[in-house]
């Protein structure tokens, strides 16, 4: 080694170290704005007036849905009392993003996919959504989950219909009220919210700064009802691989349903008629011949 390179080297680890500890401080930057600004960054709740909301409503169809202080706890659509088919209450956990009522096509497709029944359907609003008061976390949503169950109907069965963070919700219902809920079906589900935030983000540590992971697996340890998990295939929001881990680790009578074709927001009408009939034939009690 001559001279100059002698020279060198020591200039040379020095820019190294100094690479390497910018790229820290970045990091450490970059995981400390994540841990702060999170809730923003999870969450992306649809706001809107009540008199707006109820308008949209009347034309689905949908009538309000009143917590027992009075305010908006969500939207529904009752069968009539006079129907002698057997009852089930659907309970809608609607995804991330939007509203309640944006899961208003869950009505006609829902009734359509289990004729036998005479199904009402409820949407629950998450607090800080529509024109919910309240800030959206994991314990608010499930909090209001359970709130709302209180108010359905004794001794007709519950099914809890969860999509995307919604899947999470249903999984921590469940398990709060395990006598309650009649059966699940998971949309677009994962197992833990920090792996798929994890996936998105491989270089973070969102393990250790996420407050809210959704731990659905863990949460349905001890559920034994009827579980379906629907998959969208080619879903790059809640890839099917978490979904399909939440279905291997269940524990209760389960089904595997997948959408080939299907993304992550369009799996609803993505999933064949067939499908849907499949996923509520094996969470409702059959209908007496």
């Amino acid at each position: 080694m001559d001279s100059t390179e002698h020279a060198e080297r020591p200039q040379f680890l020095r820019r190294m170290r100094q690479i390497a500890a910018a790229a820290v401080l970045a990091w450490l930057g970059l995981s400390g704005f994540v841990a702060l600004n999170q809730q923003s960054m999870l969450y992306f709740p649809a706001q809107a007036a009540e008199a707006s909301l109820l308008r949209e409503a009347a034309r689905s169809g949908l009538e309000p849905w009143r917590a027992k202080d009075g305010t908006l706890a969500g939207f529904r659509s009752l069968a009539p009392n006079d129907d002698p088919r057997p009852r089930a209450t659907i309970l809608v956990l609607h995804g991330n993003a939007g509203h309640a009522l944006d899961c208003s096509p869950y009505v006609p497709l829902l009734r359509a996919a289990a004729p036998d029944h005479a199904l009402s359907v409820h949407i629950l609003e998450y607090p800080g959504y529509g024109a919910r008061a309240g800030t959206p976390s994991q314990e608010a949503f499930v909090d209001a989950a359970a709130d709302a169950l209180a108010t359905l109907p004794q001794g007709e069965p519950v099914i809890l219909l969860g999509e995307s963070i919604g899947s999470g919700v249903a999984a921590g219902l469940a398990a709060r009220e395990p006598g309650r809920v009649a059966g699940l079906v998971m949309v677009t589900p994962f197992d833990n919210l920090a792996s798929v935030a994890r996936h998105h983000y491989p270089l973070l540590p969102v393990q250790w700064i996420m407050r809210d992971k959704f731990p659905a697996a863990q949460w349905l340890q001890d559920y034994r009802g009827p579980g379906v998990f629907l998959l969208a295939g080619t879903d790059d929001i809640v890839p099917a691989q978490f979904g399909r881990a939440l279905h291997d680790s269940y524990r209760g009578p389960k089904k595997l349903i997948s959408a080939p074709d299907a993304g992550h927001n369009d799996i609803v009408h993505g999933l064949s008629d067939a499908g849907w009939r499949e996923a509520l034939a094996f969470v409702l009690p059959p209908a007496a011949d």
